[in-house]
């Protein structure tokens, strides 16, 4: 199960930045003072850091689920994935400033 989150995490990171560098790279970035279009910027520049995300996620709950018991694991790996989407926005607002 944990393999299946990951994978899908990793395929809408990879092809929001996939969108991200194709929108850029043709000069089709609307608006450039707002926000989504600083977020798109900091997406085709540094968004394959963004694909690490799922590979610790995954590792993380792997690790969880070896060594402790189900439930505990559970609410650990949602726990993390909670940390990381949070520091990933926290990441995207102070790139956007």
């Amino acid at each position: 199960m944990n393999i299946a989150i990951a994978l899908a995490q990793f395929i809408m990171l990879a092809l929001g930045v996939m969108a991200s560098i194709i929108l850029s790279s043709s000069g089709d970035i609307p608006n450039a003072g707002s926000w989504s279009a600083a977020v798109e910027s900091f997406a085709a520049s540094r968004g394959l850091w963004l694909l690490v995300i799922p590979a610790a996620w995954l590792l993380a709950a792997e690790w969880c689920a070896r060594a402790r018991p189900k439930l505990l694991a559970t609410a650990q790996a949602a726990g993390i994935g909670i940390v990381v989407a949070i520091l990933a926005a926290i990441v995207l607002v102070l790139s956007a400033t």
